[in-house]
Protein backbone atom coordinates (compact mmCIF):
# COMPACT_ATOMS: atom_id res chain seq x y z
CA UNK A 1 0.00 0.00 0.00
CA UNK A 2 2.81 2.39 0.83
CA UNK A 3 4.52 1.61 -2.46
CA UNK A 4 1.25 2.35 -4.37
CA UNK A 5 0.94 5.74 -2.60
CA UNK A 6 4.45 6.73 -3.66
CA UNK A 7 3.67 5.85 -7.28
CA UNK A 8 0.53 8.06 -7.23
CA UNK A 9 2.50 10.97 -5.73
CA UNK A 10 5.17 10.72 -8.40
CA UNK A 11 2.54 10.65 -11.18
CA UNK A 12 0.85 13.72 -9.73
CA UNK A 13 4.16 15.60 -9.67
CA UNK A 14 4.87 14.82 -13.33
CA UNK A 15 1.32 15.84 -14.35
CA UNK A 16 1.68 19.14 -12.52
CA UNK A 17 4.99 19.87 -14.22
CA UNK A 18 3.52 19.27 -17.67
CA UNK A 19 0.33 21.18 -16.97
CA UNK A 20 2.04 24.36 -15.70
CA UNK A 21 3.30 25.69 -19.08
CA UNK A 22 -0.02 24.85 -20.75
CA UNK A 23 -1.93 26.80 -18.14
CA UNK A 24 0.45 29.77 -18.43
CA UNK A 25 0.10 29.81 -22.23
CA UNK A 26 -3.68 29.71 -21.99
CA UNK A 27 -3.64 32.62 -19.59
CA UNK A 28 -1.27 34.73 -21.78
CA UNK A 29 -1.96 38.40 -21.15
CA UNK A 30 -2.68 40.95 -23.87
CA UNK A 31 -0.72 44.13 -24.52
CA UNK A 32 -1.33 47.63 -25.83
CA UNK A 33 -0.28 48.60 -29.35
CA UNK A 34 2.29 51.06 -27.98
CA UNK A 35 4.00 48.31 -25.95
CA UNK A 36 3.59 45.47 -28.44
CA UNK A 37 6.50 43.73 -30.13
CA UNK A 38 6.44 41.88 -33.44
CA UNK A 39 8.38 39.50 -35.63
CA UNK A 40 8.42 39.57 -39.43
CA UNK A 41 9.69 38.04 -42.65
CA UNK A 42 10.65 40.09 -45.70
CA UNK A 43 11.36 39.23 -49.36
CA UNK A 44 11.97 42.54 -51.10
CA UNK A 45 12.71 41.16 -54.56
CA UNK A 46 9.30 39.48 -54.66
CA UNK A 47 7.47 42.25 -52.76
CA UNK A 48 6.25 40.24 -49.78
CA UNK A 49 6.28 40.66 -45.99
CA UNK A 50 4.56 38.90 -43.07
CA UNK A 51 4.21 40.47 -39.59
CA UNK A 52 2.98 38.79 -36.37
CA UNK A 53 2.48 40.24 -32.90
CA UNK A 54 4.46 38.40 -30.20
CA UNK A 55 1.61 38.82 -27.70
CA UNK A 56 -2.00 39.45 -28.64
CA UNK A 57 -3.21 43.02 -28.63
CA UNK A 58 -5.87 43.91 -26.12
CA UNK A 59 -9.43 44.53 -27.30
CA UNK A 60 -9.71 47.81 -29.21
CA UNK A 61 -5.95 48.04 -29.87
CA UNK A 62 -4.62 48.12 -33.45
CA UNK A 63 -1.28 48.45 -35.20
CA UNK A 64 -0.98 49.22 -38.94
CA UNK A 65 1.86 48.26 -41.30
CA UNK A 66 2.71 49.29 -44.86
CA UNK A 67 4.67 47.91 -47.82
CA UNK A 68 5.66 49.97 -50.87
CA UNK A 69 7.53 49.40 -54.14
CA UNK A 70 9.16 52.22 -56.15
CA UNK A 71 10.59 52.66 -59.62
CA UNK A 72 14.08 53.89 -58.86
CA UNK A 73 16.79 55.22 -61.11
CA UNK A 74 20.38 54.09 -60.89
CA UNK A 75 22.66 55.72 -58.35
CA UNK A 76 21.01 58.42 -56.26
CA UNK A 77 18.08 59.11 -58.59
CA UNK A 78 14.59 59.71 -57.24
CA UNK A 79 11.96 57.07 -56.47
CA UNK A 80 8.30 57.12 -57.55
CA UNK A 81 5.55 54.94 -56.09
CA UNK A 82 4.69 51.85 -58.14
CA UNK A 83 2.57 49.69 -55.82
CA UNK A 84 1.39 49.77 -52.16
CA UNK A 85 -0.27 47.55 -49.58
CA UNK A 86 -1.52 48.32 -46.06
CA UNK A 87 -2.81 45.96 -43.35
CA UNK A 88 -3.67 46.19 -39.62
CA UNK A 89 -3.06 43.79 -36.71
CA UNK A 90 -5.93 43.69 -34.19
CA UNK A 91 -6.89 41.80 -31.04
CA UNK A 92 -8.43 39.06 -33.18
CA UNK A 93 -5.96 39.16 -36.10
CA UNK A 94 -2.37 38.67 -34.92
CA UNK A 95 -0.76 38.18 -38.38
CA UNK A 96 -0.91 40.19 -41.63
CA UNK A 97 0.53 39.43 -45.08
CA UNK A 98 1.60 42.33 -47.31
CA UNK A 99 2.13 42.01 -51.07
CA UNK A 100 3.15 44.57 -53.75
CA UNK A 101 4.09 44.51 -57.45
CA UNK A 102 7.82 45.09 -57.97
CA UNK A 103 8.82 46.86 -61.22
CA UNK A 104 11.06 44.84 -63.60
CA UNK A 105 13.86 47.43 -63.53
CA UNK A 106 15.70 49.43 -60.87
CA UNK A 107 13.37 49.16 -57.89
CA UNK A 108 13.17 49.83 -54.16
CA UNK A 109 10.88 48.05 -51.66
CA UNK A 110 10.27 49.05 -48.01
CA UNK A 111 8.13 47.58 -45.20
CA UNK A 112 7.35 49.93 -42.31
CA UNK A 113 5.47 50.32 -39.05
CA UNK A 114 2.45 52.54 -39.69
CA UNK A 115 0.91 53.67 -42.98
CA UNK A 116 2.90 56.85 -43.68
CA UNK A 117 4.09 55.75 -47.12
CA UNK A 118 5.63 58.44 -49.36
CA UNK A 119 4.52 58.76 -52.99
CA UNK A 120 7.91 59.95 -54.16
CA UNK A 121 11.43 60.49 -52.86
CA UNK A 122 14.01 62.83 -54.38
CA UNK A 123 16.98 60.57 -53.60
CA UNK A 124 17.86 56.88 -53.78
CA UNK A 125 18.22 56.15 -50.05
CA UNK A 126 15.78 54.51 -47.63
CA UNK A 127 13.55 57.39 -46.46
CA UNK A 128 11.94 55.58 -43.47
CA UNK A 129 14.87 55.08 -41.07
CA UNK A 130 13.60 53.72 -37.69
CA UNK A 131 10.11 52.99 -39.11
CA UNK A 132 11.62 50.28 -41.33
CA UNK A 133 10.87 46.79 -40.00
CA UNK A 134 14.04 45.31 -38.49
CA UNK A 135 15.42 48.72 -37.49
CA UNK A 136 16.06 49.28 -33.78
CA UNK A 137 13.05 51.53 -33.35
CA UNK A 138 10.54 49.39 -35.23
CA UNK A 139 9.84 46.93 -32.34
CA UNK A 140 9.86 44.10 -34.89
CA UNK A 141 12.51 41.38 -35.05
CA UNK A 142 13.59 40.07 -38.44
CA UNK A 143 15.62 41.18 -41.47
CA UNK A 144 16.04 44.86 -42.28
CA UNK A 145 13.03 45.39 -44.57
CA UNK A 146 14.63 47.53 -47.28
CA UNK A 147 15.42 46.23 -50.76
CA UNK A 148 17.04 47.90 -53.74
CA UNK A 149 17.78 46.02 -56.96
CA UNK A 150 17.19 45.64 -60.67
CA UNK A 151 19.50 45.52 -63.68
CA UNK A 152 18.13 48.24 -65.98
CA UNK A 153 16.85 51.79 -65.68
CA UNK A 154 13.10 52.21 -65.46
CA UNK A 155 11.86 54.07 -68.55
CA UNK A 156 8.12 54.76 -68.35
CA UNK A 157 6.68 57.02 -71.07
CA UNK A 158 3.59 58.65 -69.56
CA UNK A 159 1.55 61.32 -71.37
CA UNK A 160 -1.44 63.40 -70.30
CA UNK A 161 -3.78 65.17 -72.73
CA UNK A 162 -6.78 67.30 -71.81
CA UNK A 163 -9.86 67.42 -74.05
CA UNK A 164 -12.37 70.25 -73.55
CA UNK A 165 -16.04 70.12 -74.52
CA UNK A 166 -18.31 73.02 -75.40
CA UNK A 167 -20.62 72.25 -72.46
CA UNK A 168 -17.93 73.28 -69.94
CA UNK A 169 -16.68 69.77 -69.12
CA UNK A 170 -13.28 68.25 -69.88
CA UNK A 171 -11.44 64.95 -69.57
CA UNK A 172 -7.84 63.82 -69.24
CA UNK A 173 -6.46 60.97 -71.33
CA UNK A 174 -3.66 59.09 -69.57
CA UNK A 175 -1.37 56.93 -71.68
CA UNK A 176 1.92 55.04 -71.58
CA UNK A 177 3.78 54.71 -74.87
CA UNK A 178 4.40 51.24 -76.27
CA UNK A 179 8.15 51.96 -76.20
CA UNK A 180 8.21 52.05 -72.35
CA UNK A 181 9.91 49.15 -70.49
CA UNK A 182 7.75 49.49 -67.36
CA UNK A 183 4.23 50.50 -66.44
CA UNK A 184 3.66 54.22 -65.97
CA UNK A 185 2.05 55.44 -62.75
CA UNK A 186 -0.37 58.37 -62.46
CA UNK A 187 -1.56 59.92 -59.20
CA UNK A 188 -4.97 61.54 -59.70
CA UNK A 189 -6.52 63.02 -56.59
CA UNK A 190 -4.49 60.67 -54.37
CA UNK A 191 -5.54 57.57 -56.33
CA UNK A 192 -2.91 55.47 -58.08
CA UNK A 193 -3.42 54.36 -61.69
CA UNK A 194 -0.82 52.08 -63.31
CA UNK A 195 -0.79 51.61 -67.11
CA UNK A 196 1.24 48.98 -68.94
CA UNK A 197 3.14 50.00 -72.10
CA UNK A 198 0.75 50.80 -74.94
CA UNK A 199 -2.29 51.26 -72.67
CA UNK A 200 -4.44 54.33 -71.97
CA UNK A 201 -7.47 55.41 -69.96
CA UNK A 202 -9.69 58.47 -69.58
CA UNK A 203 -10.43 60.41 -66.40
CA UNK A 204 -13.37 62.82 -66.19
CA UNK A 205 -12.75 66.10 -64.39
CA UNK A 206 -15.15 67.27 -61.66
CA UNK A 207 -17.80 69.68 -62.93
CA UNK A 208 -16.59 73.26 -62.66
CA UNK A 209 -13.31 72.19 -61.06
CA UNK A 210 -9.71 71.41 -61.94
CA UNK A 211 -7.69 68.22 -62.30
CA UNK A 212 -4.14 67.75 -60.95
CA UNK A 213 -2.11 64.77 -62.15
CA UNK A 214 1.39 63.67 -61.17
CA UNK A 215 3.11 60.93 -63.17
CA UNK A 216 6.15 58.68 -62.71
CA UNK A 217 8.31 60.93 -64.87
CA UNK A 218 8.05 63.43 -61.97
CA UNK A 219 5.85 65.71 -64.09
CA UNK A 220 2.72 67.50 -62.87
CA UNK A 221 -0.28 68.55 -64.96
CA UNK A 222 -3.04 70.90 -63.87
CA UNK A 223 -6.11 71.03 -66.09
CA UNK A 224 -9.01 73.49 -66.09
CA UNK A 225 -11.69 73.97 -68.71
CA UNK A 226 -10.85 76.11 -71.74
CA UNK A 227 -12.77 76.74 -74.97
CA UNK A 228 -11.97 73.99 -77.50
CA UNK A 229 -9.29 74.90 -80.05
CA UNK A 230 -11.68 73.98 -82.87
CA UNK A 231 -14.27 76.36 -81.46
CA UNK A 232 -17.92 75.73 -80.67
CA UNK A 233 -20.79 75.81 -83.16
CA UNK A 234 -22.30 79.27 -82.73
CA UNK A 235 -25.07 78.36 -85.17
CA UNK A 236 -26.48 75.79 -82.84
CA UNK A 237 -30.08 76.61 -81.94
CA UNK A 238 -30.47 78.32 -78.57
CA UNK A 239 -32.01 76.30 -75.78
CA UNK A 240 -35.77 76.21 -75.85
CA UNK A 241 -37.47 78.77 -73.65
CA UNK A 242 -40.95 78.77 -72.24
CA UNK A 243 -43.43 80.84 -74.28
CA UNK A 244 -44.04 84.32 -72.95
CA UNK A 245 -47.23 84.74 -71.01
CA UNK A 246 -49.96 86.58 -72.92
CA UNK A 247 -52.06 89.02 -70.90
CA UNK A 248 -55.67 89.36 -72.09
CA UNK A 249 -57.45 92.66 -71.33
CA UNK A 250 -61.21 92.25 -70.99
CA UNK A 251 -63.30 94.60 -73.23
CA UNK A 252 -64.84 97.66 -71.57
CA UNK A 253 -68.27 97.11 -70.14
CA UNK A 254 -71.15 98.35 -72.35
CA UNK A 255 -74.30 99.64 -70.73
CA UNK A 256 -77.37 97.67 -71.80
CA UNK A 257 -79.50 99.51 -74.39
CA UNK A 258 -82.45 101.41 -73.09
CA UNK A 259 -85.95 100.19 -73.85
CA UNK A 260 -88.38 102.71 -75.33
CA UNK A 261 -91.88 102.19 -73.99
CA UNK A 262 -94.10 100.81 -76.68
CA UNK A 263 -91.28 99.88 -79.03
CA UNK A 264 -91.64 96.21 -78.28
CA UNK A 265 -88.03 95.56 -77.27
CA UNK A 266 -84.51 96.97 -77.03
CA UNK A 267 -82.88 98.76 -79.93
CA UNK A 268 -80.26 96.59 -81.72
CA UNK A 269 -76.70 97.97 -81.71
CA UNK A 270 -74.34 96.98 -84.54
CA UNK A 271 -70.82 95.88 -83.42
CA UNK A 272 -67.64 97.33 -84.90
CA UNK A 273 -66.46 93.90 -86.10
CA UNK A 274 -68.58 94.10 -89.30
CA UNK A 275 -70.84 96.69 -90.97
CA UNK A 276 -74.43 96.65 -89.86
CA UNK A 277 -76.81 94.82 -92.22
CA UNK A 278 -79.58 96.89 -93.88
CA UNK A 279 -82.87 95.22 -94.71
CA UNK A 280 -85.65 96.76 -96.95
CA UNK A 281 -89.23 96.16 -95.77
CA UNK A 282 -91.80 96.42 -98.64
CA UNK A 283 -94.67 96.87 -96.19
CA UNK A 284 -93.29 100.08 -94.81
CA UNK A 285 -96.12 102.65 -94.63
CA UNK A 286 -95.95 106.35 -95.26
CA UNK A 287 -96.27 106.78 -91.54
CA UNK A 288 -93.14 104.75 -90.88
CA UNK A 289 -91.32 106.70 -93.57
CA UNK A 290 -92.32 109.94 -91.93
CA UNK A 291 -91.13 108.51 -88.59
CA UNK A 292 -87.77 107.60 -90.11
CA UNK A 293 -87.55 110.99 -91.77
CA UNK A 294 -88.21 112.68 -88.48
CA UNK A 295 -85.30 110.84 -86.90
CA UNK A 296 -82.80 111.64 -89.67
CA UNK A 297 -83.93 114.97 -91.29
CA UNK A 298 -84.38 118.59 -90.31
CA UNK A 299 -87.82 120.27 -89.80
CA UNK A 300 -87.79 121.98 -93.27
CA UNK A 301 -87.12 118.69 -94.99
CA UNK A 302 -89.98 117.08 -93.15
CA UNK A 303 -92.41 119.88 -94.28
CA UNK A 304 -91.28 119.57 -97.90
CA UNK A 305 -91.83 115.85 -97.88
CA UNK A 306 -95.25 116.23 -96.27
CA UNK A 307 -96.30 118.85 -98.93
CA UNK A 308 -95.12 116.48 -101.66
CA UNK A 309 -97.22 113.69 -100.20
CA UNK A 310 -100.29 116.00 -100.15
CA UNK A 311 -99.77 116.89 -103.82
CA UNK A 312 -99.40 113.20 -104.69
CA UNK A 313 -102.62 112.46 -102.82
CA UNK A 314 -104.47 115.30 -104.58
CA UNK A 315 -103.21 114.15 -107.97
CA UNK A 316 -104.43 110.63 -107.29
CA UNK A 317 -107.95 111.95 -106.39
CA UNK A 318 -108.08 114.08 -109.59
CA UNK A 319 -106.94 111.06 -111.67
CA UNK A 320 -109.68 108.88 -110.21
CA UNK A 321 -112.41 111.44 -111.10
CA UNK A 322 -111.15 111.82 -114.68
CA UNK A 323 -111.24 108.08 -115.16
CA UNK A 324 -114.82 107.90 -113.87
CA UNK A 325 -116.01 110.67 -116.20
CA UNK A 326 -114.55 108.90 -119.21
CA UNK A 327 -116.35 105.63 -118.39
CA UNK A 328 -119.83 107.29 -118.00
CA UNK A 329 -121.93 107.49 -121.26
Amino acid sequence: MRRFTLVLAAAATVATAWAAPITASAAETCTSAASATFRHTFAGNSGKATITSVRPLCAGQTQAFGLIAYTAGSGNAGQFVYSTDRKTITATNRTVNLDVVVPPCHAAVDAIVGTGLLDEVTHGQNPYDAKTLGASGSRSSGPFAHYRGGATDCSPAPTVAFVNACDGSFTATLANAASANVSAVFLVGGRLTRLAPGRSTTVKAPAGGSLTIRDSSFTSYVGTWRPPVSGCDSAAPPPATAPAAVTTTPPPAVAPPSVVPGSGGPTRVATTDAPAAVYANPTTTAESLVTVAKKSMSAGSVIAIAFGLVLIGGGLILLVRVMKSIREP
